[in-house]
């Protein structure tokens, strides 16, 4: 009887996904996860993010079940568990959807050659992204560095047929099931796992999140950018950890005409972009984009990048996204734009701090879209935000949050201030701030940096710097 594996990896989920599908046409299947050190506690953990895959995970493994085929579970390296696998099972074919990271391309090949050597063919499929990234380039073949010209492409570029969900499957018998480390293993505590259960973790809900969005995608251009509304789709971590088909929603979108499917359509466009970037540029991960400001001289100020951290910086719609983050494992994506721009031109710490707190924190941290994200705020990137365009982040409170319900949620310090200066209250009479029970300087921090004078600073050091 033909067998084959199915490595799960960034695609948990059973509907539309292409490895899954091409070894279910075997005669028996092993789906498998591996457990490797260094997403679950290197350079990128998170507490947050492990709870969300554990969860996602014990969801996939009873579906899994229920349709024939128990989810198997390995720690270690992949290249050193799948062949052994698939001797135990005599599988033929190990399927995968690939992924475009630096470190999952490399794990990609070792896999490959040594299943090569026990005779095994590692099989990749299409089931990240909306588009394959190898396809979209420029006329003469060449990856693009500029989203527009890239998106035109992209709209144009041959899309794969959505995959069938199996419905009934057959394991090889005998083969060990396996268990996924604790939670304590993976620094999952209390707090983490609300923060998962929150964010609806897990196919099913992941599912009900889209169906959402989809629905109400018509406004999603006019209520996107108003954090107090908090009507995004929330779907960010969904799309990380594949518990539901990037192209599935993009399919969706494409069959509306409103003016909000396109933008929504449009940020996944974004999410393939940053995936072709990390893919032609691996060594963004450690450098800028842009060559001219590799070895920049950032700000050393652990004080500033702590108060940063925390939410403590005394501007209120910086602290309200740092604070949202911290409790949540998720920001606003308005907000984060404009902490991003925050910590690297008013403080002009180096990029790769926030980077790394994001990866820290977020649900949804995702290397290629936080690392080109990140570079785009600080103006090193692909495509970036021009270094003289500096976020205001009392005009973008003022615009975005007029009425103050996002920063009175997050910053409760500043709820009695009048909107008129909510949004600057440093800039408040005193009387004003002591009628308001919140005192600059004493219930709540002075800004760290004056607006104003730092943007300055930071418009004349990117231009020296850029030559």
């Amino acid at each position: 009887m033909s067998t084959s594996i199915v490595w799960f990896r960034r695609d948990l989920r059973l509907a539309d996904n292409p490895a899954l599908a091409a070894a279910a046409r075997a005669e028996r299947i092993l789906p498998v996860f591996c457990f490797e050190d260094g997403p679950l506690r290197g350079r990128h953990h998170s507490p947050n993010r492990n709870a969300y895959l554990l969860a996602s995970l014990r969801e996939l493994g009873d579906g899994l079940r229920a349709a024939g085929a128990a989810l198997r579970y390995r720690s270690g390296d992949p290249a050193v568990e799948l062949p052994r696998l698939a001797a135990e099972c005599g599988a033929e074919e190990v399927h995968v959807n690939r992924d475009h990271t630096a470190h999952a391309r490399s794990r990609e090949r070792r896999v490959a050659a040594a299943l090569e050597e026990a005779g095994v063919k590692l099989v990749g499929h299409g089931g990240l992204t909306c588009a394959e990234p190898a396809r979209i380039t420029t006329a003469d073949g060449h990856p693009f560095r500029v989203f527009t010209p890239f998106h035109r492409a992209w709209l144009e570029a041959e899309r794969r047929d959505p995959a069938p969900r199996p419905r009934s499957l057959e394991e090889p018998a005998g083969i060990a099931v396996g268990r996924p480390p604790s939670e304590a293993d993976v620094a999952v505590d209390a707090a983490a796992k609300r923060r998962a259960e929150e964010a609806k973790a897990g196919e099913r809900r992941s599912r009900e999140l889209m169906r959402r969005a989809i629905e109400r995608a018509g406004d999603y251009d006019r209520i996107r950018d108003l954090p107090g509304r908090d009507e995004t789709t929330r779907l960010s971590p969904a799309l990380h950890f594949g518990t539901v088909s990037a192209l599935e929603l993009e399919r969706e979108l494409a069959s509306k005409r409103s003016d909000g499917a396109k933008a929504l359509r449009r940020q996944l466009a974004w999410r393939d972009f940053w995936l072709n970037v990390i893919r032609n540029n691996p060594g963004n991960r450690n450098e800028e984009y842009d060559e001219r400001f590799r070895g920049m001289s950032w700000r050393d100020d652990p004080e500033s990048l702590e108060a940063w951290r925390r939410g403590r910086t005394g501007v209120p719609w910086i602290d309200s996204g740092m604070r949202q983050l911290l409790e949540e494992g998720w920001m606003h994506n308005r907000v984060r734009m404009a902490v991003a721009s925050y910590l690297t031109k008013n403080l002009l710490i180096d990029w790769r701090e926030g980077e790394a707190h994001f990866m820290r924190h977020l649900l949804d941290g995702d290397e290629s879209q936080n690392n080109g994200n990140w570079q785009w705020a600080a103006s090193v990137g692909a495509d970036p935000q021009p270094y003289f365009r500096i976020f205001n982040p009392v005009r973008q409170q003022e615009r975005f949050d007029p009425g103050g319900e996002y920063v009175r949620r997050w910053v409760p310090e500043l709820r009695r201030f009048p909107d008129g200066h909510l949004a600057a209250p440093w800039e408040a009479p005193e009387e004003v701030q002591r009628e308001a029970g919140c005192v600059v300087g004493e219930d709540y921090p002075e800004p760290l940096v004056d607006l104003r004078d730092s943007r300055e600073e930071a418009i004349s050091r990117f231009r020296d710097q850029a030559g």
